[in-house]
């Protein structure tokens, strides 16, 4: 059985070897733990237990990465609005809402809404040369986000797009000039 997300103080989320998912006591008189696997969330992240990700924290990498892209893309051309989220019912996103939304829905993420925020405190920074598809990406100090797709690009919100869209981060690239940090989310 492997351990899932999604369990309380009562119950364990688990999924057996043939892939059926389901809950089981957490009284120890009816289970019994052998090689429980604990999946550890990047700082500042916390999982949000009322909505179901395309990916869970225990899907590989490249489907994590397919659930960030899906998403992403599934919002290219929503305008830029400050302080606009879906999540609340809003139309648009500026950057850092957007980035949040886009991990909120993909792996189940919950962080801050403040790009500044997110800069200082989400995610685990990695040398801006082990950057990789699925990350977050940091510019100015915390001026701006967006997450990178592979192939020197990353898909953001506003950028001087006005618009969900995707720019270049490639080196000698204008955003490549501004990367203040690259943070690993999963």
């Amino acid at each position: 059985m492997k351990l899932l997300t999604g369990g309380n103080r009562y119950w364990y989320h688990v999924q057996a070897p043939d892939g059926k998912t389901g809950y089981i006591t957490t009284t120890s008189y009816y289970t019994k733990s052998v090689n429980q696997v604990i999946f550890t969330l990047p700082p500042g992240v916390t999982l949000d237990p009322s909505i179901t990700p395309i990916a869970p924290v225990t899907a590989s990498n490249s489907a994590k990465f397919a659930a960030i892209l899906q998403v992403a893309q599934s919002k290219l051309g929503t305008p830029y609005r400050l302080d606009h989220n879906e999540d609340r019912g809003q139309y648009g996103f500026d950057c850092s809402n957007f980035a949040e939304y886009v991990y909120h829905h993909a792996l189940g993420y919950s962080f801050t809404t403040s790009s500044i925020k997110q800069y200082q405190s989400v995610g685990t920074p990695v040398p801006i040369s082990d950057m990789q598809p699925g990350d977050l990406l940091c510019f100015n100090d915390g001026g701006h986000v967006g997450i990178y797709i592979g192939n020197g690009q990353m898909i953001q919100c506003g950028g001087g797009l006005a618009k969900v869209g995707y720019l270049s981060v490639a080196p000698g690239s204008y955003w490549y000039n501004h990367l203040s940090a690259v943070k690993r989310m999963f």
